[in-house]
């Protein structure tokens, strides 16, 4: 509770001021983010197998990325100084088998992600970017190891972990009771939430959760913007389409195939009109 209440604290003084940055509008400029409709506050962090020996080693990594600017820099090229998180110190809660030795053996990090601007995505040149993606290339070369980044299905990102086939998440992931029962994730460093975004048209149509109970809604399939509309007393009882990326979400409002999507702010931001 008192984490929530800190959330909470936090993110009204963040967000106000998120129209301050150098965004001119993203990909879809017909849509919109619904002002004030703020769903969830939540914080992100990267997804390791329960009780690795590797979360506390990369937690003073991030500790001296941030300290010495480099988190501050990359943050500061996706539009992100608002959202950074000041890193302080964090619990080593290693039990497990060394998974700091196996990545460390093979010479890679293998680190799941999906397509999502401002994390991880191919920009206009070609070139393989984002916030996570440069993070995670800091990350590693302290490490003394190389990023392997494979595109993952989001809905099965836990088995995928835990069956080696990646040794981390690191794409937006939203820390969360539920999932802390599952892995382990690193100190928090970039707090987000989830918002509703609209087309322009609608934006006299849709103003609250009151006036979207009857839409049809998407989000992402296992995300933290599914959850939000679960939970939510007046989205439940909408039309819900589970997606398998974010940028679906966003594609399907576009075409009019959907009435509201329900996806994180900081895609939200990169790519939706002003």
């Amino acid at each position: 509770m008192k984490r929530i209440i800190a959330l909470l604290m936090t993110v009204c003084v963040l967000f106000a001021f998120a129209g301050c940055g150098g965004k001119t509008g993203g990909s879809y400029s017909d849509l919109m983010v619904i002002e004030g409709l703020d769903l969830a506050v939540e914080e992100y962090g990267i997804g390791f197998r329960t009780g690795s020996d590797i979360v506390p080693e990369v937690n003073k990594i991030i500790k001296e990325l941030y300290e010495d600017g480099t988190l501050k820099e990359i943050a500061a090229k996706y539009d992100l100084t608002d959202n950074l998180q000041e890193i302080g110190e964090a619990e080593n809660k290693a039990s497990g088998e060394s998974d700091l030795e196996y990545v460390k053996g093979k010479g890679s990090l293998v680190i799941g992600y999906t397509v999502y601007d401002p994390m991880n995505f191919t920009n206009d040149k070609g070139e393989f970017v984002g916030f996570d993606t440069e993070f995670a290339k800091a990350v590693c070369k302290k490490l003394g190891v190389e990023p392997e980044f494979v595109e993952i299905n989001w809905d099965t990102k836990e088995m995928e972990l835990n069956s080696k086939k990646i040794d981390c998440i690191w794409n937006g992931f939203t820390i969360t009771e539920e999932r802390e029962e599952n892995l382990d994730f690193t100190v928090p460093y970039i707090l987000n939430k989830q918002v509703v975004v609209i087309r322009k048209a609608d934006a006299n149509k849709y103003k609250d959760t009151a006036s979207l109970k009857d839409a049809k809604l998407v989000a992402e399939v296992a995300s933290a913007g599914e959850t939000a509309i679960k939970e939510d007393a007046n989205l439940k009882s909408a039309k819900y389409t589970a997606v398998k990326k974010q940028t679906d979400a966003l594609l399907e409002v576009n075409t009019k195939t959907a009435d509201a999507a329900v996806l994180d702010y900081t895609l939200a931001n990169a790519m939706v009109g002003k």
